[in-house]
């Protein structure tokens, strides 16, 4: 089995340096957001990076708007299922090889991560495609439903959502607690909502972004506050699990 997906990028408007961050790739379903940030996420970022577990390395080229990346996936490859991106057509080499008996017949799925960008899929729907696509590889939308997976669903009502508030002393050891927790019970999708998971994912090139603030830590957590109050407001709107871990 050959599966492909193409996505088109487009910047949106931005007032910071370095606003605009694609990674495009694919994960377990278990995978938090964060795409190539832990094990079983693999990613290729327009930087020309690829990353897994944190760990980036020099991939293919850079890519930023109007590029088309095709991300593929052959699992026709032994032992072995091997990942790879094309670049507005040109095939940029085998970017990872993971053994099939470690994904331990768990399926992977297209994973995106973005910042100020505005992206374009194409899962096989469109009539054409941005570029060819190489011999033997298939959209996912043609593939028969009973050859795909379906991934986790979330709450269908508001009423069915879950919300945990976090009560306690600083360093009591409630981030740690629900960190935990959500991996325990990856089926609940658990949103945390906090600025300490805020700036856990204020990386720069898979670094906390803490190293790049030193002595401005009042700048970085004032950051993170704002974007707090801005997730909160989303977050009433939307049928999700929650933990609310901030006093």
């Amino acid at each position: 089995l050959q599966v492909n997906e193409e996505i088109s990028v487009k910047h949106l408007p931005a007032t910071e340096p370095d606003p605009h961050v694609v990674r495009v790739g694919w994960s377990l379903d278990s995978c938090s957001t964060q795409l190539g940030e832990e094990p079983f996420s693999y990613g290729y970022g327009g930087t020309g990076k690829k990353s897994t577990n944190c760990k980036f390395e020099n991939y293919g080229e850079t890519f930023a708007e109007n590029d088309v990346i095709a991300c593929l996936v052959d699992f026709e490859c032994g032992d072995e299922v091997e990942m790879s991106f094309m670049k507005n057509g040109k095939w940029l080499g085998v970017a990872y090889r993971v053994r099939k008996d470690v994904l331990a017949g768990r399926a992977l799925f297209p994973h995106v991560l973005v910042k100020n960008c505005a992206i374009e899929f194409n899962f096989g729907q469109r009539e054409d495609t941005y570029f060819s696509v190489p011999p033997g590889f298939t959209f996912i939308q043609h593939l028969p439903v009973a050859e795909r997976v379906r991934g986790t669903t979330g709450p269908k009502s508001k009423a069915e959502c879950e919300i945990l508030m976090m009560v306690g002393l600083p360093a009591a050891g409630k981030t740690t607690w629900a960190v935990k927790h959500a991996a325990a019970n990856p089926s609940k999708k658990y949103n945390i909502l906090g600025t300490n998971a805020i700036m856990d994912k204020m990386r720069v090139m898979g670094l906390r972004r803490q190293r790049n603030y030193a002595g401005r830590w009042d700048v970085l957590i004032q950051q993170a506050t704002q974007c707090l109050n801005r997730l909160i407001q989303i977050a009433a709107r939307k049928k999700r699990n929650y933990i609310l871990d901030q006093v």
